[in-house]
C-alpha cells in the first residue's frame, strides 16, 4: 500500500458532534461497564462478539483504540489477547473527556496513555502496531477521509488499521458490508471476519506497507 497523504478539507458537521456529546452523557449515566462503551449486552455475548477482533492481531504490540469511551473494550482485549501469549499495551483517545478520565481509572497503569480528543483529525504523537476504530465514529461521506487520516498518521509502517461494524440481533439488522465500502473508496483489504447469522459484527483489517 503506498503511503497516503493527509488532506482532510472538511470539518465534521457541528450536529455529529453534539450527537457524539449526547452520545457521552448517556454512556455516564450508567455504571456498567458495557453500557458505558455504547454496548447494552451480557459478558458472554460482548466477548464473543468483540473478541474477534484479535484475528487481525498476530504478535505483540502497541494498541489503540480510536473512540475508546471508557476503556473496558481495551481492558477486555488485553486480557483476551494475554490468555493466546499476546502482550498488547492500551492506548486510547475518545472526544468524551469524561470517558477519557474513566478509562484512566479503569486502567491506571497506562493513564497516560489516553488523550481526549477527535480522532478524525487529532494526531497522534506516536504510531501504533494496531489501531481500531468503527465506521460510525465519522458520518458515512467521512469515511474515506477518516480511513485515510488513520492510516497516514496512526498506524506504523507494518502495522494494522482494523475497522468495526456492529448491527442489532433485537431488530436483525446485519452489520454494515463495510468491506465494500472501503473498497469501493478504494481501500485494499487484507482481512476479514463475520460473527453471527446476520452476521451482527463485521470486522476488517488493513495492513500498511513498510519502509523499504
Amino acid at each position: 500500500m503506498k503511503k497516503l497523504n493527509l488532506n482532510i478539507k472538511k470539518k465534521l458537521p457541528e450536529e455529529f458532534l453534539a450527537f457524539l456529546r449526547e452520545l457521552e452523557n448517556s454512556y455516564i449515566q450508567s455504571d456498567d461497564p458495557m453500557i458505558q462503551s455504547g454496548t447494552g449486552s451480557d459478558y458472554v455475548r460482548w466477548r464473543r462478539e468483540k473478541s474477534i477482533i484479535l484475528k487481525a492481531i498476530e504478535e505483540d504490540g502497541t494498541f489503540l483504540d480510536a473512540c475508546c469511551a471508557n476503556g473496558y473494550l481495551l481492558e477486555c482485549l488485553v486480557q483476551w489477547a494475554g490468555e493466546k501469549g499476546i502482550n498488547l499495551i492500551p492506548y486510547g483517545v475518545d472526544i468524551g473527556a469524561k470517558l477519557i478520565e474513566l478509562a484512566k481509572k479503569r486502567l491506571p497503569s497506562h493513564s497516560s496513555n489516553f488523550w481526549a480528543a477527535n480522532s478524525y483529525d487529532w494526531i497522534p504523537p506516536i504510531k501504533f502496531d494496531y489501531v481500531y476504530t468503527l465506521h460510525d465514529c465519522v458520518p458515512d461521506e467521512f469515511l474515506k477521509d477518516y480511513i485515510t487520516h488513520l492510516l497516514s498518521h496512526y498506524v506504523k509502517p507494518n502495522g494494522t488499521l482494523i475497522i468495526g461494524a456492529y448491527g442489532s440481533t433485537s431488530r436483525q439488522e446485519p452489520a454494515r458490508d463495510i468491506e465494500k465500502d472501503l473498497r469501493g473508496c478504494g481501500f485494499a483489504v487484507d482481512g476479514v471476519v463475520e460473527e453471527g447469522d446476520l452476521p451482527v459484527v463485521g470486522i476488517v483489517w488493513m495492513k500498511v506497507a513498510g519502509i523499504s
